[in-house]
């Protein structure tokens, strides 16, 4: 009883930061303690989009392959908000009228609090799937219950921070967009970007292994129901 008030009371302090933030944007929150931080806005280069594009259109085909009984939707829609996102990097997996995972691709920086929220509201557990490492992470209910709380835990102290006026500097600096005494030369600290095809051999190669890994994952669920 006490656990479901308490998991009760975090939906709803959650629910509250929703309105005031994508969920794309909470691990960036979570990752920085400053609490004057203004991330950049940040568009995908084309070409990491049609690598991300391709290794998703691949991933797909070959999990629906061998996941003959259950359906794979490349986009699946929340009363939150649709699973896919802006990048369209997550898809779901369903056993007729059971959700049986979300899956997030990243071919880039992998985030943990955004796969956390949509699996904390319903309830669904996620895979993220790292492509540039082979990697297959699960976010259960109960990961992505102490992930929220975090974040919730977190995004309260930054407030108290604000109001004390206290600003926290740090690596974070070099993107950010506020105007302060610490904010740093971006051309200096920014690194640039080599041929981001070289992503695509790496990413493309880890795909079977990917793939394996989520069938297991998702057959021994399905065993188990």
């Amino acid at each position: 009883m006490v656990e479901n008030e308490i998991c009760n009371n975090l939906e709803v302090e959650l629910r509250k930061i929703l309105r005031r933030f994508k969920p794309s944007q909470l691990d960036e929150q979570l990752l920085t303690a400053c609490p004057f931080y203004e991330p950049e806005n940040k568009e995908l280069a084309s070409a990491y989009r049609l690598i991300h594009d391709i290794a998703k259109s691949r991933l797909l085909a070959k999990l629906q392959l061998k996941l003959s009984e259950i359906a794979v939707a490349s986009e699946v829609p929340l009363e939150f908000g649709c699973v896919d996102g802006v990048a369209g990097s997550r898809v779901g997996l369903t056993n007729g009228d059971n959700d049986v995972a979300f899956i997030e691709i990243k071919t880039g920086r992998t985030k943990l609090v955004q796969p956390a929220i949509y699996t904390f509201l319903s309830g669904t557990k996620t895979l993220v799937v790292d492509l540039r490492s082979g990697d297959v992470l699960t976010i259960d209910v109960r990961t992505a219950e102490r992930i929220v709380d975090e974040l919730v835990a977190h995004l309260k102290d930054k407030e108290k921070l604000r109001e004390l006026g206290k600003r926290v500097p740090g690596a974070e600096c070099w993107y950010c967009r506020a105007d302060c005494e610490h904010k740093r030369d971006k051309e200096c600290g920014r690194r640039r970007d080599g041929n981001p095809l070289k992503a695509l051999q790496l990413v493309l190669g880890n795909i079977d292994a990917v793939v394996d890994g989520i069938v297991a994952e998702v057959l021994e669920d399905v065993r188990g129901r």
